[in-house]
């Protein structure tokens, strides 16, 4: 911190220092001539070249000064344009014509500076002090030049020379203050700082008591905390409006796990002083991580309304309101967002997905469409888009869509299950695999990939990998429920390992007791061990959470029927019948109904075959 308040002062003095070029001294006579070069190892005298200039070769003393001017001229509009290298340039030429000026001299070592070429400005600086060691601004610059580079002790010997030369200059104390608090010298600093509050006329005092505080929160935190909160306090006493006191104190309150008092200090500045748009920052933030979200929102209006750059802001403010699921007014702020920054891929993701969750699937789906496959969110936007597509029965275009981006990408592995799962809509199985194929060559660990490629090859009939695909997805994610519900299903049904399917039934039910068909595969699994009253409480469980699923109404009906429970098999098999599509699948619910009055019933089929 106190690091950041030297370097903040180079510039400063570099800036205070500077003046016209022919301020300063300036070369005797107006010669033409480069004094800033002393050449300490000289040739013989019969060697040097013939004179350009004698002594009665006089440059015109006028055409020297509008030249100096000229290139210092130069070299300020330079500088305010931010072209430092040319404003160098400039300087260098000035010193052509008035090369003793040491104004020029810290001038170019400002702009040195700003190239971050300190060394040079470092070496500029020196030439100033050797012609004058009393220079108090030019010591100044270069203990502030020490500092940049972290040469510490030259810039301490800097400081002190000019304490020692201008005692009364108590600014010097402030620097020097903050050097020793840098190189941890803290007691040194706080007696330095002290004696500038002893000052009876010193106007910044508050600034004094708040560095003080820095240096004790530094020290040790644990120990010096009363020291640093009464500097603190003492600093917001002598100017209330002083921000940076009260973010300090809070912040140090938060670090010794006081948050309410950190929060109730920040509160009362937004009262008494505010609003602040520091302290709105700090609070918002506080606010959301408590899911204090009507507060939160206050204070990032006071950020929106006074920040040059809102769009972050309102992409926070967005956030709040789809948290709170109040999402016509989420949806009327992305708007504004996107019609801010109509290239932003991140928002219109966001207010799709805000169209998507209150049903709004077509103004969702226009959205993701819009995404280009040059976005991060491209992926993403491809698998809802098409999964919206398959509910709003345009299979045939989600299709596509889904085509079109595993072509554009190959880096999301959802995007190969999405493609997989509508060619398995569509029925075309053997593209499927081949997606499936490709997308396990690039991620051969992904579990819900293999899942896919499992149950594409349960359509072809390949038993076999079927269980070799969902063996692995339960290697790789020994909690995926459905990968565990489908292999306890696929060996109930082959009547193979059925202690094993129980036991991998079990599992998913812990792991999602809310799933139907989860529930129905191991109500069916009891029901062939046998156990009919334990798979009668799992069949209606089944039931309850999914009422409308006909395959497991017809089990539950089976179930009934064979604990001779006859009028409720009848009932859930006339509900399967009016539940069921397939004309085909219908015919049996109507033969089993037709068995129950005639006593005589045929097989049943599991719930998970027909999913």
């Amino acid at each position: 911190m106190f690091k950041r308040i030297l370097e903040t002062t180079i510039l400063s003095f570099a800036i205070l220092i500077s003046s016209c070029a022919h301020k300063g001294s300036s070369s005797d006579g107006a010669y033409y001539k480069e004094s800033s070069y002393r050449d300490g190892n000289a040739a013989p005298k019969q060697f040097t070249p013939p004179a350009l200039l004698t002594e009665s070769d006089k440059m015109d003393p006028f055409y020297v000064r509008t030249q100096a001017d000229y290139h210092y001229s130069l070299g300020e509009a330079y500088s305010l344009e931010g072209q430092a290298q040319k404003a160098v340039e400039s300087f260098q030429t000035v010193l052509v014509y008035d090369a003793e000026s040491s104004s020029v001299r810290t001038r170019l070592a400002k702009e040195y500076l700003k190239l971050g070429q300190i060394n040079k400005a470092i070496e500029q600086v020196k030439i100033v002090i050797e012609k004058n060691s009393d220079n108090k601004d030019a010591r100044l610059l270069l203990a502030g030049l020490y500092t940049t580079i972290r040469s510490y002790p030259q810039a301490i010997e800097q400081y002190e020379f000019v304490l020692n030369k201008y005692p009364d200059y108590n600014e010097a104390n402030i620097y020097l203050a903050a050097v020793y608090s840098e190189t941890q010298q803290y007691e040194k600093a706080v007696k330095l700082f002290e004696k500038v509050l002893a000052l009876p006329d010193y106007a910044n005092k508050h600034l004094i008591h708040y560095y003080i505080g820095r240096i004790r929160e530094e020290e040790n935190a644990e120990k010096n905390f009363k020291l640093a909160e009464q500097s603190y306090k003492k600093a917001s006493e002598l100017k209330p409006e002083f921000v940076d006191a009260v973010i300090a104190l809070g912040s140090m309150y938060k670090n010794q796990k006081q948050d309410a008092k950190a929060m109730a200090l920040y509160q009362e500045f937004q009262k008494s002083k505010g609003p602040n748009v520091k302290v709105a920052e700090i609070l918002s933030q506080m606010y959301i991580e408590q899911q204090k979200f009507d507060e939160a929102f206050e204070q990032l209006e006071v950020l929106e309304a006074q920040t040059d750059d809102p769009l972050a802001i309102k992409v926070r403010m967005a956030l709040i309101l789809i948290e709170k699921k109040m999402f016509d007014r989420a949806i009327g702020k992305l708007e504004e967002i996107l019609r801010m920054a109509p290239e932003s891929d991140k928002i219109r993701f966001y207010l799709a997905a805000v169209y998507e969750e209150i049903k709004k699937d077509e103004m969702a789906v226009n959205h993701y469409l819009k995404i280009q496959a040059s976005s991060p969110f491209y992926g993403e936007s491809m698998v809802h888009a098409g999964y919206l597509l398959k509910n709003m029965s345009q299979l045939d275009k989600a299709v596509n869509v889904l085509a079109k981006a595993y072509e554009n990408k190959k880096d999301y592995p959802q995007l190969y299950a999405m493609y997989a799962s509508l060619l398995d809509e569509a029925k075309d199985y053997k593209k499927a695999l081949e997606v499936l194929s490709v997308g396990l060559e690039k991620y051969p660990d992904n579990a819900q990939l293999h899942f896919y490629y499992g149950t594409i090859y349960d359509r072809t009939g390949d038993k076999e990998k079927v269980i070799a695909n969902m063996q692995k997805v339960i290697e790789l994610d020994p909690n995926h429920s459905q990968g565990l519900n489908y292999l306890a299903f696929t060996w109930a049904e082959m009547d193979k390992n059925m202690d094993e399917a129980e036991k991998l039934a079990r599992r998913a039910v812990t792991l999602d007791p809310e799933d139907g068909y989860i529930l129905d595969t191991l109500g069916w699994i009891l029901f062939k061990r046998g156990n009919k009253k334990e798979a009668l409480k799992f069949l209606e469980a089944a039931t309850k959470f999914q009422p409308t699923v006909g395959i497991i109404a017809e089990h539950l009906g089976d179930i009934y029927r064979d604990l001779s429970m006859v009028e409720k098999a009848k009932s859930m098999y006339k509900k399967a019948f009016d539940l069921e599509i397939d004309k085909k699948k219908a015919k049996e619910l109507e033969q089993k109904i037709l068995a129950i009055e005639n006593q005589t019933v045929p097989d049943r089929t599991p719930a998970s075959v027909g999913k």
